[in-house]
């Protein structure tokens, strides 16, 4: 069986975060007939061993969660395993003087500063194809050890001080068509009025190709970037999108490449005609975070006992959601169709679904079905934000073969 979640009857919205847990005896007021016991550990599959037992309750601790997933030559132990590179935590003949060699790599209060997870983060032999990803799940193993738990820890969330983002200076529009705003409105009459005019045969807004100068200047300044022409819309619509380009060569031939040049040029004079404005030193100016950095967290922490799966989105690229989990193996999940269509990286880690889906594969989520079996029971927590306030009610996460 595979785990998807998918978007039904093209719903729109963005998921920020998800996590499958096991539940123990949660829901039994509900399932009085179906029989309930507590979530058990599985370990990952792994070389067989058969060194000295572990001499404490710490070294078990992290032979179960560390050393375990870290062994196989896959992970570290091509490298820093029995004979091989130093410091040898990942050998395999004893555990004990593996458990020796890895405590100055590992930060048990803070998982995320051990040095062992800042060196995979940074590239070193990550098995995954985020680097960011890998640091995550090491911090799982690292946590889970920590806590004396095989399946999930409490996550501290950290906070980080913003970076202070000073206030500059910026141009605004003037309240009157300046003259140098002539060259664009020239533009814009002679190959835009077609459309972009309320008496056109099929009207477009914004009217911006109005031959009145003023109606025209107002219309168009959305449309316009005066702190960098080139990412004005009015530019990007001809150069990237190729929409309703001219002539401008008189070559009897479409130039889009000349026509974009022709209106950032134009827009350019604009803006350099343009005095910055200055902000007012003696008034105190937020410095706070943009709109788009998001905002990741607030405080507290979060239990993950008994936690499956865990997806936190934090790569932003790319057509994979990795399981973070730290619980083997890992349900990585696979995002279908392309981005910029069917779903889009958002910032505050998130990715939204405008007609995809993700789907892990069959494999990896036989850990769901051998983890659920034991309880009977699970629990799915998402974040979610509706694209919009007049969809109905639609399913969003299925745990299904389809």
């Amino acid at each position: 069986m595979g785990t998807h979640f998918k978007n039904i009857c093209t719903i729109d919205y963005t998921l920020y975060w998800l996590v499958l847990f096991t539940l123990i005896a949660l829901l039994s007021g509900c399932l009085d007939s179906v029989p309930t016991t507590s979530s058990t550990t599985q370990p990952s599959v792994a070389r067989a061993y058969s060194g000295p037992v572990a001499a404490t309750a710490d070294v078990l601790a992290f032979q179960t969660n560390l050393w375990n997933n870290l062994k196989d030559d896959n992970r570290c132990g091509g490298c820093h395993g029995t004979g091989g590179q130093s410091p040898s935590f990942a050998r395999d003949d004893d555990v004990n003087l593996a458990y020796g060699e890895v405590l100055a790599l590992v930060n048990l209060t803070t998982p995320a500063e051990s040095r062992m997870v800042i060196k995979v983060a940074g590239g070193h032999n990550c098995w995954l194809d985020s680097n960011s990803a890998c640091g995550d799940v090491i911090t799982a193993y690292i946590a889970a050890w920590g806590s004396g738990s095989s399946t999930g820890a409490a996550t501290q969330i950290e906070l980080e001080a913003p970076v202070i983002k000073e206030v500059g200076a910026s141009k605004n529009f003037t309240a009157t068509p300046p003259a140098s705003y002539s060259a664009v409105h020239d533009l814009l009459v002679d190959y835009c009025s077609n459309c972009h005019v309320e008496t056109a045969a099929t009207p477009q807004a914004p009217f911006f190709a109005d031959s009145d100068l003023s109606a025209s200047y107002e219309a168009v300044q959305s449309k316009i970037n005066l702190d960098s022409p080139a990412n004005s819309r009015l530019v990007v619509r001809l150069r990237d999108e190729f929409h309703n380009c001219w002539d401008p060569n008189g070559s009897t031939a479409v130039n889009c490449a000349a026509s974009a040049n022709l209106m950032q040029t134009a827009i350019t004079t604009l803006a350099e005609s343009i005095t910055p404005t200055i902000v007012d030193p003696s008034l105190v100016i937020s410095k706070a975070l943009k709109l788009t950095d998001g905002i990741v967290a607030s405080g507290g922490s979060r239990d993950h006992s008994n936690i499956i799966a865990l997806y936190e989105f934090k790569t932003g690229s790319g057509s994979t959601l990795f399981d973070t989990s730290g619980v083997e193996p890992e349900l990585h999940l696979t995002l279908a169709g392309s981005e910029g269509i069917d779903y889009n990286w958002v910032g505050g880690w998130g990715v939204e679904f405008i007609g995809g889906k993700a789907q892990g594969s069959t494999t990896a989520s036989q850990k769901l079905h051998d983890r659920i079996k034991t309880t009977n029971e699970y629990s799915i927590e998402a974040w979610v934000v509706p694209a919009n306030v007049t969809q109905e009610e639609r399913p969003i996460v299925s745990y299904s073969g389809g």
